[in-house]
């Protein structure tokens, strides 16, 4: 009963609390949950270009309290398209002393839909994604505009230099409550050693750093792997990540864990590749 409690009043807290559009942070796919990096081309627009990629993601997810996320993503080219949703089931808003009746029960959503363009000049690549969001708690609503600029340099066939700005936009109000956007500037480096892939981002939001690797064990089976890196008060946090990916064909099937350590459990997220 009191654990029980404690979930849903830090559930309920993350959501309703100062929202900032938590969807824009979640990850999409089980790539970006393994990694502990989003490679959303929405997000990191230049992605469409620096690494070329023709499928179609399919991709859902569940979390504590019966919280579950579904994404379809649609690579096609110089753009991109997607559409994403969160959902909770009933959860119960109480008071911090525990007691049988709650104070109410309500449904949580978040839903955006997106899309993304970029364009190459030699070495260098610049590309624009936005994304509308929009948010449902109890009896109130948001919706909210998101962009994201980014621009890529290839030094060589080894390394891509990027970075940028994301999420940042316009929203509305939750109830009496300023909505926000998770504004932030990133960089990332993508650094290829043989079969190894290394991947870190630096920002200024809650997650300074994070690293993510990727390794083929077999022909066909991607072992995925990442860090992230939280500065929590009172002290830092280490937040690791796993995942696989195993290719048949023209498909891929992949399994992630993001952030393996939360305190509120784990974070499954199950995705299908389809390249055409």
């Amino acid at each position: 009963m009191y654990r029980q409690t404690f979930i849903i009043l830090a559930v309920v807290s993350s959501c309703m609390a100062q929202s900032s559009f938590d969807i824009l942070n979640t990850p999409t796919d089980t790539r970006d949950a393994a990694l502990g990096i989003s490679l959303n081309p929405i997000v990191k627009p230049t992605r469409i270009l620096t690494h070329p990629e023709h499928q179609v993601t399919l991709s859902v997810w569940n979390w504590v309290e019966d919280i579950q996320g579904a994404y379809i993503g649609i690579d096609m080219k110089q753009a991109h398209f997607s559409v994403q949703a969160m959902h909770s089931g009933e959860l119960e808003l109480r008071n911090e002393i525990p007691s049988e009746d709650p104070i109410s029960t309500f449904e949580y959503t978040l839903f955006n839909s997106g899309g993304a363009y970029a364009h190459q000049f030699k070495q260098f690549t610049l590309g624009l994604g936005a994304e509308l969001i929009y948010e449902r708690s109890l009896n109130t609503s948001a919706t909210g505009l998101s962009l994201n600029l980014a621009a890529a340099y290839a030094l060589n066939e080894s390394i891509i230099l990027s970075g940028g700005f994301r999420h940042f936009g316009v929203t509305g109000k939750l109830d009496e409550e300023s909505t926000t956007l998770p504004s932030e500037i990133w960089g990332e480096l993508d650094a290829e050693f043989g079969s190894l892939t290394l991947l870190t981002e630096v920002s200024n939001g809650s997650f300074p750093l994070a690293s993510g690797l990727s390794y083929p064990l077999t022909e066909g089976f991607e072992f995925l792997g990442g860090l992230q890196i939280e500065m929590a008060d009172p002290s830092v946090r280490i937040h690791p990540s796993a995942g696989f990916t195993s290719a048949w064909n023209s498909f891929s099937l992949g399994y992630g864990i993001y952030q393996i350590d939360h305190r509120l459990g784990l974070r499954h997220f199950v995705t299908l590749y389809w390249s055409y």
